[in-house]
Parts: structure tokens; sequence; C-alpha cells
């Protein structure tokens, strides 16, 4: 892979997986990774770095999001963001007619509305909800069922439908 002028990282660290899309300024996204930690987050984060490393040595900002957030900003000495405003601020620019997101992660599940400022006509969060933190029900329960079938879990995804 070529060396990219001003690329960016967005890191996503949960219960269950870490997440990296690396984009340039024009966010087009030049490389994504996903890895499951197996409760390794740290170990699992330096070999998926050390990978990177060779292919965007000119990395200009990384944002980390997640229940791991605060641990890997702290260890890497990143910015962080709390991942609903990260969620509302991507699908608002990608996809602006967008007004309900649900996300199912491994600790948590969100709803989070969004509506249009009639100013500016930018999305703007208008309410949200988070369930109790709990893996019955939210993508680490669901991962670790698929795991057990010996299936993956865009696979387990599939049969649920």
């Amino acid at each position: 892979m070529t060396s990219h002028n001003k690329t960016f990282m967005g890191i996503d660290i949960g219960s269950v997986s870490l997440n990296i899309a690396v984009i340039d300024k024009e966010f087009h996204l030049l490389k994504s990774v996903y890895k499951r930690t197996r409760g390794q987050p740290i170990p699992v984060l330096i070999d998926v770095l050390e990978g990177l490393e060779k292919g965007f040595p000119e990395l200009c900002g990384a944002v980390c999001t997640g229940s791991g957030r605060n641990l890997i900003a702290e260890v890497m000495g990143a910015d962080k963001e709390n991942e609903i405003i990260s969620q509302a601020k991507a699908i608002a620019y990608f996809h602006p007619e967008v007004r309900t997101i649900i996300e199912i992660g491994g600790q948590d599940s969100k709803l989070i509305f969004l509506d249009s400022d009639e100013r500016d006509r930018r999305a703007i969060i208008v309410d949200h909800a988070l369930n109790e933190i709990c893996a019955a029900g939210t993508g680490s329960f669901l991962d670790q069922q698929a795991y057990r079938l010996g299936i993956s879990i865009d696979e387990f995804s599939v049969l649920a439908t």
C-alpha cells in the first residue's frame, strides 16, 4: 500500500472486537480492520497497529470510541469520542436522510434519533436511549452463540432472518 497524505484513523474498541478505519482527508476509506479481542485488547491493538504502520506512515490523527476508548486513548495519546456522537456524525454525513440509528454492541444497544437543524440543515441528535450494560440480547451474546455454532456472525444474521 502506498503512502497517503493526511490520513486519519478511527479506533473502536469494545467488549468483543477492535475495529479500525483509516481514511484520507476526503473521507475515502483506505483500510478497515476487524479483530476479535478475546479479552486481550492491548496485544490485539499493538499487533494491528504494527501491521498498519508500514502502509500509513503519515498518520495525522486518531480518535477512539467504544467501551475501551479511555484506556486506548490514554495508551496512544489519542483523542476520544462518545460513540453516540460519532455514529450520528457519520450517518449525517454519509446518509443525511436517515433519522433513526439502531446499534447493537457487545455491551449495550443504542437507539439514536436524528432531526435536521432548521438553520443549517445539519443533522442533530434529538434523543437517544441505551439499555443497561448486560450481554444478554446484545452483540456479545449473539457473537458467542454464532461462535458456539461454528459459524460467522454474518452467517448467523442470515439464518436469523
